[in-house]
């Protein structure tokens, strides 16, 4: 009569010690649910062209979304391989649900002819956005076929890369100036300055020396090679940067018709 009541109180405590963990594992659940884990705001820092929601987008992140669904590593892996901006990129979870967010953006610095627009290129030739010329005062690559323009996407030539080197080594007061660099079919250089002077670079070695040589002052601190060619209405032939000289009446190469993106056509995204 006595073992009854012991077997009954017995069994009822495994009901009670897993409703207790069910209990924790509700509550730990609710608790993860709460607005502390689901995010609240983006912290962007070290970005001059992205906004937090491009970020949102290229992560596949929606407001209020459950950090614990989102690890941080694999939100920088969607920002680096989703976002053509970002070339590197450091991200963490703070309390309250913030979302840290350092990046290294790509700096463009030329533009390729896409039909009636301008792909923004990188100095690795990535094509970061689509834009109107007056959007960039960037260095115009004319001779370089450009057969879509997709952001994100590559553009290999044989030639551009020659041509990129140039486009960044050239100053902002340089820029002002110039209306393009030309590529002829050979990858010989030329930059094309309003005025118009020509500074020829001829082949892609030592781009570093021509530019310092059309730029630099006279010893006498007086004009730079550029200003003098445009004041006497010559070019300038800088293949030998040790010993550049004006030429009235160089020719420069002009691209193939064909290489260009055409006027009629639709521009890629």
């Amino acid at each position: 009569m006595q073992g009854g009541p012991r077997a009954g109180a017995s069994g009822s405590l495994p009901l009670a010690v897993s409703a207790l963990a069910l209990l924790v594992l509700l509550t730990g659940y609710a608790l993860a649910q709460a607005p502390p884990y689901r995010l609240q705001r983006v912290d962007l820092v070290g970005a001059a062209h992205l906004r937090p929601e491009d970020v949102l987008v290229a992560a596949g992140l929606e407001p209020g979304a459950l950090r614990w669904r989102h690890p941080a590593e694999r939100i920088r892996r969607r920002l680096i391989e989703g976002e053509p901006w970002v070339r590197d990129a450091r991200v963490s979870w703070l309390p309250g649900g913030i979302l840290r967010v350092e990046v290294t953006e790509r700096t463009p610095v030329a533009l390729l002819p896409y039909y009636n627009l301008y792909a923004v290129l990188d100095a690795d030739g990535v094509i970061l956005r689509l834009a109107r010329l007056d959007e960039y005062r960037l260095p115009v690559i004319t001779g370089i076929p450009l057969p879509r323009g997709l952001r994100g996407e590559q553009v290999r030539h044989p030639h551009l890369a020659g041509a990129l080197e140039a486009a960044e080594l050239l100053p902002e007061a340089a820029l002002a100036d110039l209306s393009e660099l030309a590529v002829s079919p050979q990858g010989d250089l030329s930059l094309i300055f309003r005025g118009p002077v020509v500074a020829i670079l001829g082949p892609p070695t030592s781009l570093r020396e021509k530019v310092l040589a059309l730029l630099a002052t006279g010893p006498d601190g007086g004009r730079t090679l550029l200003e003098e060619a445009r004041l006497t209405g010559h070019n300038v032939d800088l293949r030998n940067p040790a010993r550049p000289t004006l030429s009235p009446g160089a020719a420069v190469p002009a691209p193939d018709a064909g290489e260009a993106g055409g006027a009629d056509g639709a521009a890629g995204t």
